[in-house]
């Protein structure tokens, strides 16, 4: 079977190149008329062309005309025509799939004038050919605010939810249920759900996230698409160095061990990106290369009290504490992160165009984890490294189609643990690892896990788009998906024999191979006829697992094992526009969304093994099937004295087949085990209202948003109803919809920018997010309805300045990042007897000593908050030589 999927793969690249099929990257369109100005009429034969570019287009009996295939970015297009004056549009702005419309009237030539006429384009307040909901900013944009990440990007889009561990939610789905891309191509990690790939913010040209109904090219995704854009290499050669440094600066030491101790070197940030052109053999190759290296010495600390290796006990009421540590104070959520991109383009003949992009990345962290604060040392490091490779082929068949071809290899790989080496003899005898009372940090120990996984994978995804008439842009495309996960799992054996029994680790000990494939293809038409839009399409999915079932669920591990089920989708798009006055439109759409869930899920406990005396086995579903959603979304988009933008817009999901648990019976009474299936559901309703300001005169432009959102479900955990049968007593699922633990009601988010070009330019997001549900409880008792409190609401600023010097062809830019500028104490866990992180009724029953600490040491939860004020002063060189 693996020969066959190889195989399978260099016959259809073989094909595809030899007949010099391409795949583009995602691009826009630019499309208009021209006129006579005196008469008004239209004109024929006129050229179109983008300046510094290879593309163009003439303008048809009516004056039409089109340019498809034009990468986001902003141009200057220029019409000319003989017995006319030129005239030249500049700052045009592209974006993704979407069509910018540049109207031209020409004058008649002079004999004695023959200039060139110069216009300005008006940067659009509203789209008028959006059919669904989506947020693009560009890269300008990204320049002027204080984002660090992808994900500080994504937090500026409406009914975008950022929950207590920094996962991302849109319109009230899981983490999961969102599909990364990187120029077109998927970069998600199928195995965990997460993006499996990194792309830096100086390298972005454009960030695209859809949150409304998709089309039928975008799969695998049920709550929304992040299309991230990369960028072009330049015309002339330019770059960028940058370095910056600070710390976390902070009043709240009683909540932040360590806080007070400033390190200006305690985060610190590298950048470089030169951008530019070649000549090699005769060919034009542009290249851009971006490089960054990031560092942050975290802001939760411990301080090594204990060695590992220190055993206290506990004799009746008195604790025998043996401590061997040397006091140091250690970082125990450090980062370290390094990220290369590199990007080639070339034309190897008029009609081909071929790029490659590549990415890298190396991450070393550690999670804080409270326990282990009076032993950091035998805390677990997380090592990351990934890398993708997408190459892009582009052909050409006229101006108004394009066949595409992309092939992109991604292989990421993790690993765990405390020492490389799994007979390290400074591994501690597990039993080190029982806390001596509830409320006491470890005295001893280390994490005795030791994991790791290499996930790789191939995908050729081709589109073939044709702008058939003024009216149709056809779409259509086909991706092939070949996974190969390789998992690693292994338990520390304290000298040589296994000490503690650890049957979570036992049931998916050894090493295994899975390779999951999926396929999709689609076909979908954009109508534009007059102000009237239409995007219908439909997509086929089909998923193979390639995994392994139990033929009897009543015994697992012995019973015997048959293939899993192909798993098939079909799922229709539509989303309409039209115009309700020449300043606004209205557009609704609807759609069919499938997703499978992360393969986790399908493939843990591989050995499909039950734990005797009890229920506390998890075991994977190779024949899991697509979770489901149907999507309704009505928006209203509406401009305002040609510079404010309004947009409101309404949405309902309808969310069925989510991932859940089940318990299952054994042969033997007192065996059994939770089974992964089907059997989640949920529902997410709300609306956005958003204002927008474009920058005139004043230099100032505004972004303001509001979202009130509602996400109901009959389980947050898909381990749900297994905890809930692990009870004492134990419980039922739930039956009703409750508040999923992300059900954010209120968020407010404000973007501004005050920029005065070649001087200085101030960006500020603000951001204000009523509070998550939790279920309250006392002395572990549950009290009230599942979710039915609130923890108090969050708010918070970050503020950049930069100061520009322009020297020559260079600039000098000093700048400065503040992140929690009002350093405010937001709250994102809380004790569930109080509902507050700083307060809990816990010290009114329990003794204050615990042996190697009071109870108030412990009961100080600094991961219950955000992070403090942080501050980073910087400087940057820029360079452009024409």
């Amino acid at each position: 079977m693996k020969l066959f999927y190889q195989l399978s793969l260099y016959i259809f690249l073989l094909v595809v190149l030899s007949a010099a099929v391409i795949f583009p990257g995602q691009t826009g369109k630019i499309a208009g008329t021209v006129k006579d100005k005196s008469t008004g009429e239209p004109l024929i034969g006129v050229n179109i062309f983008i300046e510094k570019a290879t593309i163009g287009a003439a303008s048809d009996i009516n004056g039409d005309y089109f340019i498809v295939n034009v990468s986001p970015g902003e141009y200057t297009v220029v019409a000319s025509m003989i017995g006319y004056q030129s005239m030249k549009v500049t700052k045009v702005i592209v974006t993704a799939d979407r069509t910018t419309n540049i109207n031209f009237e020409l004058e008649a030539q002079r004999l004695e004038l023959n200039e060139e006429v110069v216009v300005t384009a008006e940067r659009l307040i509203i789209r008028k050919d959006l059919t669904s909901s989506e947020l693009s900013v560009t890269s300008s944009e990204i320049k002027s605010l204080p984002v660090e990440s992808l994900s500080d990007i994504l937090q500026l889009k409406a009914g975008v939810v950022t929950d207590a561990s920094g996962g991302i939610h849109i319109r009230g789905g899981r983490t999961s249920e969102v599909s990364y891309l990187v120029d077109g191509i998927p970069v998600s990690d199928y195995y965990s759900g997460s993006s499996g790939a990194n792309v830096d913010v100086q390298f972005m040209e454009e960030v695209k996230v859809i949150s409304g109904v998709f089309n039928a090219e975008y799969g695998q995704a049920l709550s929304g698409v992040v299309d991230v854009i990369t960028r072009q290499g330049s015309n002339t050669f330019q770059g960028n160095i940058s370095v910056s440094s600070g710390d976390y600066l902070s009043n709240h030491k009683d909540i932040f061990f360590n806080i007070d101790e400033v390190n200006p070197t305690g985060t610190s940030e590298i950048k470089a990106n030169i951008s530019g052109p070649l000549n090699i053999l005769g060919k034009n190759i542009s290249y851009n290369l971006a490089f960054r290296r990031f560092s942050n010495d975290g802001y939760h600390y411990g301080q090594r009290r204990f060695n590992p290796k220190d055993s206290s006990f506990q004799e009746g009421d008195v604790f025998h504490i043996v401590s061997t540590g040397d006091n140091k104070i250690i970082s125990m959520n450090p980062f370290l992160n390094y990220n290369f991109q590199g990007k080639f383009a070339f034309n190897l003949l008029q009609e081909l165009k071929i790029s490659n992009l590549f990415l890298w990345e190396k991450t070393n962290s550690k999670y804080y984890n409270h326990i282990f604060k009076l032993n950091p040392d035998g805390l677990p490091e997380k090592f990351t490294n990934s890398l993708n490779n997408i190459v892009t082929f582009t052909y050409v068949f006229s101006p108004s189609t394009f066949l595409d071809l992309k092939y992109s290899y991604g292989r990421s790989e993790e690993k765990s643990y405390v020492f490389e080496d799994i007979r390290d003899a400074r591994y501690a005898n597990p039993e080190l690892l029982n806390q001596l009372t509830s409320y006491a940090f470890l005295t001893g120990g280390t994490y005795m896990g030791h994991s790791g996984r290499i996930t790789n994978t191939n995908i050729i995804k081709a589109d073939l788009f044709s702008q058939v008439d003024n009216y149709n842009g056809i779409k259509t495309g086909i991706e092939l998906n070949l996974g190969k996960i390789q998992l690693n799992n292994e338990i520390v054996k304290y000298q040589d024999t296994l000490k503690v029994f650890d049957f979570n680790y036992f049931i998916n000990q050894g090493k295994f191979e899975y390779n999951p494939v999926s396929f999709a293809c689609y076909l979908q038409d954009k109508v534009e006829y007059k102000s009237v839009i239409i995007n219908a399409g439909v997509r086929y999915d089909y998923f193979n697992s390639n995994g392994k079932v139990p033929t009897d669920l009543r015994d697992p591990e012995n019973s015997p094992k048959i293939n899993a089920k192909e798993q098939h989708q079909v799922s229709p798009r539509l989303g309409i526009a039209f115009p309700i006055s020449a300043d606004g439109t209205i557009h609704f759409s609807y759609g069919h969304f499938f997703q499978l869930p992360p393969y986790s899920y399908l493939y843990s406990n591989p050995n499909f093994r039950v734990g005797p005396g009890g229920l506390y086995t998890l075991m994977g579903n190779a024949n899991l099937k697509a979770q489901s959603v149907v999507a309704y979304e009505l928006g209203l988009h509406y401009q305002f004295f040609d510079m404010i933008g309004l947009e409101v817009i309404g949405y309902y999901k309808d969310i069925t087949n989510l991932l859940g648990t089940e318990i299952q019976d054994t042969y033997i009474k007192s065996d059994r085990y939770a089974l992964y299936v089907n059997r989640d559901y949920g529902k997410a309703r709300g609306f956005t209202v958003s204002l927008s300001k474009r920058p005139t005169e004043d230099h100032v432009s505004v972004s303001l948003d509001y979202t009130l959102q509602i996400a109901e479900g009959n389980a947050s955990d898909p381990n749900d109803a297994f905890n809930r049968a692990q009870g004492t007593p134990p419980k039922q699922p739930n039956i009703q919809v409750v508040p999923l633990n992300w059900d954010q009601r209120h968020t407010i988010n404000l973007s501004l920018f005050y920029i005065v070009p070649g001087d200085f330019n101030l960006g500020v997001i603000a951001k204000y997010e009523s509070g998550f549900p939790y279920t309250p409880e006392l002395q572990s008792i549950q009290t009230s309805y599942e979710n039915s409190s609130r923890i108090p609401s969050k708010t918070n600023v970050d503020l950049q300045f930069n100061k520009d010097f322009i020297i020559g062809e260079t600039t000098l830019s000093f700048f400065v990042r503040v992140f929690n500028l009002f350093d405010t104490r937001n709250e994102i866990n809380v004790y569930r007897d109080t509902g507050r992180a700083g307060y809990t009724l816990i010290s009114q029953y329990t003794p204050q000593y615990q042996g190697p600490n009071t109870l108030d040491e412990f009961l100080n939860r600094p991961d219950y908050y955000t992070e403090p004020r942080r501050i980073l002063l910087g400087v940057s060189h820029n360079f452009n030589l024409q």
